[in-house]
């Protein structure tokens, strides 16, 4: 087909989309609502999973953790790395590693004057955490401050309600050292931590890490944990298996290990995205399909007429399928309008599900959700609103070839 031919079929499908500019307009209007509603949804599921993935990152275990053999298993100083130098000395020089923490955990008793539960006293040096994963972000209550002293401590929220106590309030932590006997610890609280992370928000209390190291007796280079920043993420695996093969005697594990949950989460929203894009499209392709087919039949004399006077089949399946293309189209540019619009909205200022907090912080959800904006969304939608665009005329030209132009004027 000649380009001018194209051209004067896009022509006429135009004119006679807005002969019915009701149905048209409805059409269309439908596609992008649809669209928009899709879209908005997709991005709160992936923002959802992405905050909890970032947040999880940022305070916990980075891209990569370290630690000494058995130590996940058993949460036992036995099992400590002793001497944390020649691995700091090894990230230090590889421009792999953006930043580091270092921190030294142990779990033990947290007791207040009225009540008591179990916590994770978690020694931390402050300024590699800020550079590592920004740990004043997540500071709710108070600000982050280990005192002249260095007997101030940061709390996460649950546990600070667990324990009943806000910042300013003192509490005893008393633990099992490194040399099997047991030792407290007074501290007052400076600051209260929220984050995604359960494991944080439940349990932990962040020291000073060298007053960590006094407490637990496992000396000035001791550590549980080793947490890694990397410079381009997508590295994750192949870094990983580099510090493993260079330090054998260590664990080196990645996010996706340390958290098995979030990787579930996000392969589960893929399917709930799946599903959602496919409802959706279907009902799009029923809509421009429902328009043609009426279209095709209310104009079977007209068709007629035009066979009649000698113009090619070709040419009017041409019309009829650049209809249902300028339907899609028009559709799909205004839904990514609207759509946009939606995401930023839900991105910069975020769906606020206060009402429900309580429930969904039991979870590690964040009770206000952001969505993620990803340039797939729009391009994915483009290429299956045009495909649903020319399957839903393939009955309509169906019954365009079978059309007998003397039997129809004769009618």
């Amino acid at each position: 087909m000649s380009k001018t031919t194209f051209a004067l079929a896009l022509k006429m499908a135009w004119h006679s989309l807005w002969r019915r500019a009701r149905r048209s307009g409805l059409v269309i209007l439908m596609i992008a609502g649809s669209m928009t509603a899709m879209l908005a949804i997709e991005g709160l599921y992936d923002g959802m999973v992405k905050t909890m993935r970032e947040s999880t990152i940022r305070s916990d275990s980075g891209e990569i953790s370290v630690y000494a053999p058995k130590f996940r298993l058993y949460q036992s100083l036995e099992y400590a790395i002793a001497d944390d130098r020649p691995l700091l000395a090894a990230l230090d020089t590889d421009p792999a590693v953006a930043s580091y923490s270092v921190r030294l955990s142990q779990t033990g008793l947290a007791s207040t004057a009225r009540k008591s539960a179990m916590g994770r006293l978690v020694g931390i040096d402050l300024e590699a955490e800020e550079r590592f994963g920004q740990l004043s972000g997540f500071v709710k209550a108070g600000k982050i401050d280990w005192g002249r002293r260095q007997n101030g401590c940061a709390i996460g929220k649950k546990l600070a309600e667990d324990l009943g106590v806000e910042v300013g309030h003192r509490l005893v932590f008393s633990s099992q050292n490194a040399q099997g006997d047991i030792s407290a610890v007074s501290l007052y609280v400076t600051a209260i931590v929220q984050t995604s992370n359960l494991l944080i928000d439940n349990q932990t209390i962040y020291v000073a890490l060298p007053r960590s190291r006094t407490f637990s007796g496992l000396g000035e280079n001791g550590a549980t944990q080793v947490a890694l920043r990397l410079a381009v993420p997508a590295q994750t695996e192949a870094v990983a298996a580099r510090l493993q093969a260079a330090f054998p005697g260590l664990e080196v594990e990645t996010w996706q290990t340390l958290y098995p949950v979030l990787q579930q989460m996000q392969e589960m929203m893929v399917i709930f995205n799946s599903i959602t894009f496919a409802i959706v499209m279907l009902v799009v392709l029923i809509g421009i399909f429902g328009v043609m087919l009426v279209s095709v039949l209310e104009r079977t004399r007209e068709f007629g007429i035009l066979i009649a006077l000698g113009t090619p089949q070709s040419q009017l399946r041409t019309q009829v399928a650049a209809e249902a293309l300028v339907l899609g189209v028009v559709g799909f540019v205004l839904g990514a309008f609207t759509s946009y619009a939606a995401l930023w909205y839900l991105q910069t200022q975020g769906l606020d599900l206060r009402e429900y907090a309580a429930g969904l912080e039991a979870f590690g959800y964040n009770a206000v959700v952001y969505a993620d904006i990803k340039s797939r969304y729009f391009s994915n939608t483009f290429l299956a609103i045009v495909a649903a665009a020319i399957v839903s005329v393939l009955m309509p030209l169906r019954r365009l070839k079978k059309l007998n132009p003397i039997e129809v004027i004769q009618v």
